[in-house]
């Protein structure tokens, strides 16, 4: 399983499992991207009253589903560019615990996730990837 949050940490991520499918070539390569839910509403910025509250439209929503197909569909697209084919997954929740979730679900032995996304830490590895290795069971490849 290779996770994609559309950062160019995980496109090198996508192409590291596109190698490796080509070496084993009984495998079989799932991209999965999770994001997490959109809430309903939200407290305007230095609101601190319910006087401030606002409700996310539903054009946000539609905007966050359409740049999650545009992440997967470029995987695919770099996938089939490289000769393989892939199947993808959306999925929305916990990054981390999602990835985790879906890739014991379907059996994989193997997740590849790229070492920084477009999180906002200034960690070695970024957050969603920390979790991952620390609480997968099988194996992870960090590519950087």
């Amino acid at each position: 399983m290779v996770a994609t949050d559309g950062s160019p940490a995980s496109e090198k991520a996508i192409e590291v499992a596109a190698r490796l499918k080509l070496l084993i070539k009984e495998s079989e390569v799932t991209v999965i991207h999770v994001s997490e839910p959109l809430p309903k509403v939200a407290l305007k910025q230095g609101a601190e009253n319910s006087h401030g509250i606002v409700v996310i439209p539903d054009s946000a929503r539609a905007d966050l589903v359409r740049e999650k197909d545009e992440i997967l569909e470029k995987a695919r697209i770099m996938a089939e560019g490289m000769g393989i084919r892939v199947k993808l997954r959306s999925r929305t929740g916990d990054p981390a615990s999602t990835i985790i979730d879906e890739a014991e679900k379907l059996g994989c032995d193997l997740i590849i996730i790229g070492g920084r996304g477009y999180g906002g830490f200034k960690n070695i590895l970024g957050s969603v990837t920390t979790k991952v290795v620390n609480k997968f069971n099988g194996s992870v490849l960090v590519v950087k």
